[in-house]
């Protein structure tokens, strides 16, 4: 210390050079964190992870952000077209904008419906912003030189322009705070030491270590890449303030002791360094060993306070050698315009406070103890990370986003995008099938509004797409070609049961009549002839030729009768034929539509095999591919048999025809025969006056009895070919019967395989299986969806997905947990179950950044746990000590958590605790908080002559008041952060202050002062009992 006394001009002139270098050469941070953001997660986190895959599949990075116009009224028509007329130039500057995917109502009128209001208030257009190095205020610029000319209202939205505006809420903040913090040291300072020198001693002090602090920090941040967050300028301002002015406080406080003392200038700095100054060096070690231990944290936002370490290296060294230079130079005067210069007042308060517990430790622990019960179940609390609610609707981007939260949806501003890569292309059905399967499965989550995709772009299935629809045509048509083969089936059975083998006996007597008939005229012939010889020997034979002739004609009318009666009945029974034929013909005809519905089945069955590869082994699909099959050979059989069938029937109508052709003839040859018996009879009565005549008439009868002859020989062959032809007949119906009863079963078969087709594809339909046809994948408008949800090479695809809830939230950081899981779930063993995915967009990263910052919060610390606990060792050397000391500062932790739990449910109104606010409390308190003990503790070593209870009331009566103080100012410059308005701010002062208030008036003062004097208490409790028991012992044997 005497030759940093000796060289303090060379010292103060090398501060000045590195601060003024620092100053004059540090980056602007301010800028640097515009332009990066708080990115706190590692490249391997899903949110990470899906964004690269975003940026992969456009060939462009960027966040989503928006544009919203809005007016109280509902905008008009002049409106509209200014706004269309900005947006426009919006998408004509693109490149100089730095956007790109801008999704607009005007020029695409089916997303009208999404970003246009229903009560016509609000348009809402969304882009990718890619910053391409500009800082965010550059960006606003060059959109407000844009959309200057728009008459509507807008805000500029999104989480880029949201996460600028809470950074610029944050800065304001610190520096609103720094200027509150150095107002209100100097108060502080002035009334503690009734001197106008010391306060801006110390803040000179302070703020040169600060200086150089941040100048050092910002190029590490600047050079090496070191995280950095809206909270790193302020702890390092908090910090180095807070603790530098407290170690000034104990450091000038102890040099006005030692001058009190009589001590010179010299002489009491170099006493109050090998006191205070070993003190204040211990301190700034833990706080440093506290800071430096968050290196080892895997959370960027956690890691960028690293800065502090930085910081308390630089203001030990300006403790150590600025400030010597500073006490040196001014000695006394440094307490003007105080004249006494006696040292600082001891604190009865916390003596007292000691006393008590060092009289009553257990009765003081065990009331501490019952306190801390229901402040331990009572500091659990849900995190929050909703920068919107926290800046409330005082930005441009927080109102706008509260617009679109009212009249849209609040997911919609900011959704979350799933994103799926494979090594091969996903345009094919598998891959399509398992997406479509992931897009239903993702709408059915709680929490999620919509979801689109490559086979859902409007967030609506695609009917067409679907198995169940493209199958609805077919069952149709099967069930028609059904019903028609059992209306074909029905016809034949009843023809089959009406069908019998005709009895063909008559026509046996029909030929056996026409020969009779032929005899008969045989006969007739010879009486002719007989009457022809009779009419030549005289008159005499008259009266026997008109008897002949009288039963010749009734003989022949006899036979004209059966005749007719035959012919009718030829007639009837060919019409019947004719009849059945054509009902065979429609049925032949109606064979070629049921082969063609087959083939398109078939066909179908086949195109289904091909795109489902799994139904190669389904029994039930290879039965239904084999009943087709057959189905077609037996329908090819059964029109080759129709086709014989009515080859046969053609000959059998001919046959037919030809007999009943016969059979006219012999009518018309019986007519004549009857006119020509009737004018006989009249001739015979004249016979005798006439014999020449009727020998005329005998000659022609004879004549035409020879030609009756010759026709009745023609019906006989006629009825013998009728008879032979009825005879193959009454066979080939046995055979016609056969077949029509075959080709009835073959019917019914093909019915039953039409109906298991029909049930198959009826449960294929209601299982809603996903399968576009291949002309439809090669369809423009399909195309037009592939290109807006998947890359060029088609091996990435994206969802995007809305939530319910605010993208900020809790509520949507747990629907993000059920999305992953589903994600993950869903595409496990089927063919993208290699894939890589992820979600991106504002929701993942919070709830990313959640797991991070849980996981992280838990090993850092425990860290810092550690190593302040190894810091307390080697400065107290003594286990229990230390070991109480940690668990006062972890119980004040508690405690503070508990109070700011209080404050941001029943006073903020917030859902939670804002994300930082637990680990930088935790690490604060624990820093600040080992400060302070270790002040205590040092003092109670001084007292290593008296008792553990008298030596830590003294130290408490000697130090109290430094602590006190050291707290005010702690508290006090944290408190400058409540009036940023910033809730994150206002709840770490909360937790802070609190957590300090805690460990200087009862953890410090009365907890470890009792734990510490616990163990003498316990010992002598028991030697007094042995003490007693002894004594008992002696009186009992004296009686006895």
């Amino acid at each position: 210390m005497r030759q940093i006394i000796k060289w303090r001009w060379a010292i103060l002139v090398l501060w000045l050079v590195a601060t003024v270098l620092l100053t004059v050469f540090q980056p602007d941070v301010n800028a640097i964190l515009q332009q990066r953001g708080q990115d706190p997660l590692a490249e391997d986190s899903p949110s990470k992870v899906a964004g690269a895959l975003l940026n992969k599949m456009t060939g462009q990075t960027g966040t989503s952000d928006i544009v919203v116009f809005h007016e109280d009224n509902k905008l008009t028509d002049e409106d509209m077209k200014s706004i269309e007329s900005g947006v426009m130039d919006m998408k004509a500057k693109q490149s100089e904008l730095g956007i790109t995917e801008v999704l607009d109502p005007f020029s695409m009128p089916e997303a009208k419906s999404q970003l246009i209001s229903e009560d016509g208030t609000t348009v809402m257009v969304s882009f990718s912003l890619d910053k391409n190095g500009r800082d965010m205020e550059e960006i606003t610029d060059q959109f407000n030189q844009v959309l200057k000319d728009v008459k509507a209202t807008y805000y500029l939205s999104g989480e880029d322009f949201i996460q600028n505006d809470y950074i610029k809420a944050s800065t304001a903040g610190v520096e609103k705070s720094a200027v509150l913090t150095v107002i209100f040291i100097l108060v502080v300072l002035i009334v503690m030491f009734r001197s106008i020198i010391i306060p801006f001693v110390s803040l000179l002090a302070v703020g040169v270590s600060y200086l150089c602090s941040m100048g050092i920090a910002a190029q590490i941040i600047d050079k090496m890449n070191f995280p950095i967050t809206s909270v790193t300028q302020m702890l390092l301002v908090l910090i180095l303030f807070g603790i530098g002015t407290d170690y000034n406080i104990l450091l000038f406080n102890r040099f006005k002791e030692e001058l009190s003392h009589g001590k010179s200038t010299d002489e009491a700095i170099i006493a109050s360094y090998k006191t205070a100054g070993k003190t204040i060096v211990y301190s700034i070690l833990t706080v440093f060993i506290a800071f430096a231990g968050l290196s080892f944290s895997d959370f960027g936002i956690y890691k960028s306070a690293n800065v502090v370490a930085i910081g308390t290296v630089i203001l030990v060294l300006e403790i150590l050698t600025l400030t010597p230079f500073l006490m040196k130079t001014l000695g006394p005067k440094l307490f003007w315009p105080s004249k006494k210069v006696a040292g600082h007042k001891e604190s009865t308060f916390w003596a007292k406070l000691t006393a008590v517990s060092v009289k009553h430790p257990v009765i003081v622990t065990v009331i501490i103890v019952i306190l801390m019960i229901p402040v331990l179940l009572t500091s659990g609390q849900k995190l929050s990370f909703d920068q919107l609610k926290e800046l409330g609707d005082g930005y441009p981007s927080t109102k706008g986003f509260s617009i679109v939260a009212d009249h849209f949806s609040r997911g919609q501003a900011l959704p979350t995008s799933v994103v799926i890569e494979d090594d091969k292309a996903l345009d094919n059905n598998d891959s399509l099938g398992v997406i479509d399967k992931l897009t239903e499965k993702l709408k059915g989550i709680d929490g999620v509004k919509s979801v689109s995709s490559v086979t859902q772009p409007q967030s609506e299935p695609v009917d067409d797409f679907y198995i169940s629809s493209q199958t609805e045509t077919v069952t149709d048509g099967i069930s028609a070609s059904k019903k028609g083969v059992d209306q074909i089936k029905d016809g034949l059975d009843q023809i089959g049961d009406k069908l019998t083998t005709p009895d063909f006996s008559s026509a046996n007597q029909l030929v056996s009549g026409t020969g009779q008939v032929k005899q008969g005229y045989d006969q007739i012939t010879a009486a002719i002839s007989q009457v022809s010889g009779g009419i030549q020997q005289g008159a005499s034979g008259a009266s026997e030729l008109s008897k002949g002739i009288a039963k010749l004609e009734a003989g022949m009318n006899t036979v004209s009768t059966n005749t007719s009666k035959i012919n009718q009945g030829l007639s009837e029974l060919s019409k019947g034929y004719a009849s059945l034929a054509g009902g065979y013909e429609q049925v032949s005809g109606q064979i070629p539509q049921i082969q063609q519905g087959l083939a398109g089945m078939n066909t179908m069955i086949g195109k289904l095999g091909e795109s489902h590869s799994e139904l190669a082994e389904d029994p039930t699909y290879i039965q239904l591919k084999q009943t087709g099959e057959g189905l077609v050979t037996g329908l090819a059989q059964l029109d080759g048999g129709l086709k014989e069938l009515n080859a046969n029937y053609a000959k059998l109508n001919a046959s037919f025809a030809q007999a009943s052709g016969g059979l006219g003839q012999i009518a018309a040859a019986q007519k004549q025969m009857t006119t020509g018996l009737a004018a006989l009879e009249q001739g015979a009565d004249q016979l005798a006056k006439g014999l020449r005549q009727g020998s005329s008439g005998s000659q022609e009868i004879a004549a035409n009895m020879k030609k009756l002859n010759d026709a009745l020989g023609s019906v006989q062959s006629g009825q013998q070919q009728l008879l032979s032809g009825l005879s193959s007949l009454s066979g080939g119906m046995s055979q016609l019967k056969e077949g029509i009863d075959q080709s009835g079963n073959g019917l019914g078969d093909i019915s039953d395989g039409l109906g298991k087709t029909n049930d198959f594809l009826t449960q294929l339909n209601s299982s809603k299986t996903f399968f576009i046809p291949r002309e439809a994948l090669e369809n423009e408008d399909f195309q037009q969806a592939v290109d807006a949800f998947m890359s060029k090479d088609r091996k990435i695809t994206k969802l995007i997905v809305i939530l319910n809830d605010d993208p900020y939230s809790p509520a949507a950081m747990d629907t993000i947990e059920k999305i992953n899981d589903e994600v993950s779930g869903t595409l496990k063993g089927t063919v993208l179950g290699n894939a890589t995915f992820g979600a991106a967009g504002p929701s993942s990263t919070t709830y990313d950044t959640n797991k991070a910052q849980i996981s992280s919060f838990n090993s850092t610390a425990v860290i810092v746990i550690i190593s302040v606990f190894v810091v307390l060792l080697f400065v107290i050397r003594s286990f229990w000590p230390s070991v109480f000391i940690v668990l006062s500062l972890v119980a004040s932790y508690y405690v503070a958590m508990s109070a700011s739990k209080f404050v941001t449910t029943y006073i903020i109104g917030a859902e939670g605790v804002s994300s930082f606010v637990p680990f930088f409390s935790f690490i604060i308190i624990v820093a600040v908080g080992v400060d302070y003990s270790i002040f205590l503790m040092e003092r109670y070593k001084e007292n290593g002559d008296l008792s553990p209870g008298e030596g830590i009331v003294r130290a408490a009566r000697s130090v109290g008041g430094v602590i006190i103080s050291a707290m005010v100012i702690l508290g006090g410059t944290f408190a400058t952060l409540m009036p940023s308005g910033l809730v994150l701010l206002i709840e770490l002062a909360t937790a802070v202050i609190v957590g300090l208030v805690v460990l200087c008036f009862i953890l410090l003062p009365m907890l470890v002062p009792a734990l510490i004097v616990l163990p003498e208490t316990l010992s002598r409790g028991r030697s007094r009992k042995q003490q007693m028991a002894h004594v008992s012992g002696k009186d009992s044997t004296l009686d006895s």
